[in-house]
């Protein structure tokens, strides 16, 4: 894996982790979710115009499924991880999220890409994705230990992590196979994403004037997240022209690291052993992937 795309997919963990944190501080719902995705959406298109002129490409309809499969995939994900957050702690939902959704992927990558890691590769992932559930919690809940709260965290992070597994293959696909530009590709799954979301949050919020109520109470939350949620995958996109699929998505797990631990400090969660000993385990293994 080339220093390059290290140094972005390390530079979308840092956006993932804080834009998550952020979120979880809201706590919001499908009005929270529109509205920041129609920042998104506007943040987005002056880049993608650009890259569009750059970059000439015209969509066939293998390109516009795969950009209308990946926004109507990030839209359910986005929705299942706001309640997972309503449901349990930061500290629980995000780590496993994290977790599942690069195992799932790394499978997917190999059984569906073709993709073929080198032994020093399959070893690094493996060591981060150890790392990841380590700090998930994974030893606790093997002994029983775990109290509902943190019950619920686990099984809506996975469920998370699943459609995290989902979009990334997705978009694997969409910029590896079909060679669609990142940006451009991106802005238009972002587009999607709006438009399906569109018709709930009018008609369904409009009775209770939740949109509204949540711009006025959140804005400044909706502009960040709207800002580096887009930012943060993007630069994993630019990564994926360059390295392989099964080496990004372990590596973008290094977000759980930054997330639990400033999370914890700004969330006032409790941050356990377990999580401590699992990021070392993941940075050892991140180390490793660099020279696989």
């Amino acid at each position: 894996m080339s220093a390059s795309a290290l140094a972005l997919v390390l530079a979308g963990a840092i956006c993932h982790a804080i834009w998550n944190i952020v979120a979880k501080k809201v706590g919001g719902g499908l009005a929270f979710v529109w509205l920041f995705s129609l920042v998104s959406v506007a943040a987005a298109a002056p880049v993608a115009g650009w890259a569009l002129l750059a970059h000439p490409q015209a969509f066939d309809h293998w390109m516009w499924f795969a950009a209308l499969a990946s926004g109507l995939v990030h839209v359910v994900y986005s929705l299942v991880l706001q309640k997972a957050y309503r449901e349990s702690d930061f500290v629980v939902v995000y780590p496993v999220a994290r977790g599942a959704g690069p195992m799932l992927a790394v499978v997917a990558a190999v059984v569906l890409l073709g993709e073929r890691p080198s032994l020093p590769g399959w070893i690094a992932v493996a060591v981060i994705l150890a790392g990841v559930f380590v700090s998930a919690g994974a030893i606790d809940i093997w002994r029983g230990s775990q109290t509902r709260r943190r019950y619920l965290g686990v099984l809506w992070g996975m469920l998370t992590g699943g459609f995290i597994a989902t979009y990334t293959v997705i978009d694997g696909w969409a910029i590896k196979t079909l060679g669609m530009t990142p940006i451009l590709f991106y802005a238009v799954g972002l587009v999607f994403r709006a438009l399906l979301l569109a018709p709930f949050a009018i008609f369904t919020l409009r009775r209770t004037d939740a949109l509204r109520s949540q711009w006025q109470e959140h804005w400044r939350a909706i502009i960040l997240v709207g800002l580096l949620s887009p930012t943060a995958y993007a630069l994993v996109l630019m990564a994926m022209q360059t390295a392989p699929l099964s080496y990004i998505a372990p590596v973008r797990e290094i977000s759980m690291l930054i997330g639990a631990f400033i999370g914890a400090s700004l969330l006032k969660e409790s941050v356990k052993r377990t999580q401590v000993v699992g990021a070392a385990i993941m940075l050892l293994g991140v180390a490793g992937l660099a020279w696989a």
